[in-house]
């Protein structure tokens, strides 16, 4: 891939964690939890791939994209475990979201997370 192709695919990268992320918000005000969820986990996972990509580091999966971002990022110190950890606990969450049936997360869940998303995808943006 050309790194012009690597640059748009970078900033697309960072607009669909945006567009995911108000996606959650709406869901979260009309009270779809699980779906909320997931769509938190996917405005973390769009931005930590995008800062990947621009460092090289490719991941093949979901778990990769987060072990790598925990190698490279976190173990480095410019992101903090604290702000690092909503991140493979969404994963974990949208997993049972999406694939435990008569399972429904609650408002208090997503309040837990829902500012901590907002703070990680900011901080990975002011790597990016």
């Amino acid at each position: 891939m050309a790194q012009t192709e690597i640059n748009e695919y970078i900033v697309y990268r960072i607009d669909k964690a945006e567009e995911v992320y108000t996606a959650a918000v709406i869901l979260y005000d009309a009270g779809q939890w699980n779906s909320a969820i997931n769509r938190l986990y996917y405005a973390c996972f769009y931005v930590a791939s995008a800062l990947l990509l621009k460092r090289g580091v490719g991941a093949k999966s979901h778990t990769g994209v987060i072990a790598k971002f925990s190698e490279c990022v976190v173990r480095t110190g410019e992101v903090t475990a604290d702000e690092y950890r909503v991140f493979p606990k969404l994963l974990n969450w949208r997993t049972k979201g999406d694939y435990n049936d008569m399972f429904d997360f609650s408002k208090e869940d997503v309040d837990d997370v829902l500012q901590s998303t907002r703070q990680f995808i900011d901080k990975v943006k002011t790597l990016l």
